[in-house]
């Protein structure tokens, strides 16, 4: 910076009428002057200083201010709760009441008030990073289809996606590690939808590039032939991958 701010000083000394071009005096003059005029470049290094990619700790929750979104966010507790099945389904409900001597369901809680109330959470630098990325891009989303998978390949690569159901729902899917900065982003609002659209569901899938899908790009998998083996490891979207 201190390079371009040199530079630049010397650029406008150079444009001295001729008769002043080597006058030691009017060339200190100039470089006097740009500097005031230029504020050592400050305005520069501040605009550098926010930019979301590179900035850190209080200047990403400057940003946040900006864009209206705190690090402090409150969480779902991620608890096993009991919960009761139909008869249909009996003996596969794990997170069921059990005898007093049993050895099952030790670790499984009753959900509370205190549960529903979630739990407070800071988010990191790097999380924080990409929920701003998310929420700056809701603030100027047009909704359209394309539009929002360039923007979630732009931020996440093919760790979250959207699918269009076609029947005024979207559901979304993500890798694992990208579940709970999904789950947030669902619960904050920041996950892009066109006007009137629902959110079903957030599925989670080890690898969302395997799902069936079709795509220009070839990057997600498509249907064949009885016989073919390709796509032989592709998935369809089912609600118990939902999270």
């Amino acid at each position: 910076m201190a390079t371009d701010l040199e530079n630049t000083i010397e650029y406008y000394k150079d444009l001295l009428l001729y008769q002043y071009i080597n006058c030691d005096k009017a060339r200190a003059t100039t470089g006097l002057l740009v500097t005031q005029a230029l504020v050592d470049l400050l305005p520069i290094e501040i605009n550098a200083a926010f930019d979301v990619d590179t900035a850190t700790g209080p200047q990403l929750d400057i940003i946040g201010e900006y864009l209206g979104f705190d690090r402090v966010v409150t969480t779902a507790i991620v608890r096993t709760y009991f919960a009761l099945q139909d008869q249909e389904n009996e003996g596969s409900n794990l997170t069921g009441l059990t005898t007093y001597d049993s050895s099952e369901n030790l670790t499984t809680y009753f959900y509370s008030y205190v549960d529903s109330l979630g739990t407070v959470t800071t988010l990191n630098d790097d999380e924080y990073r990409i929920l701003l990325k998310l929420k700056s891009y809701k603030n100027r989303s047009n909704g359209t289809t394309q539009e929002i998978n360039d923007a979630l390949y732009a931020i996440f690569g093919l760790n979250i996606m959207m699918v269009d159901q076609l029947d005024m729902s979207l559901a979304y899917f993500c890798t694992p590690q990208y579940s709970r900065l999904a789950q947030i982003a669902l619960d904050e609002e920041f996950l892009p939808k066109p006007m009137g659209v629902n959110i079903v569901a957030i599925f989670e899938f080890d690898d969302p590039s395997i799902l069936f899908s079709f795509n220009p790009s070839n990057t997600l998998f498509g249907f064949t032939d009885y016989n073919s083996a390709t796509g032989s490891t592709g998935y369809f979207l089912s609600y118990e991958d939902a999270i």
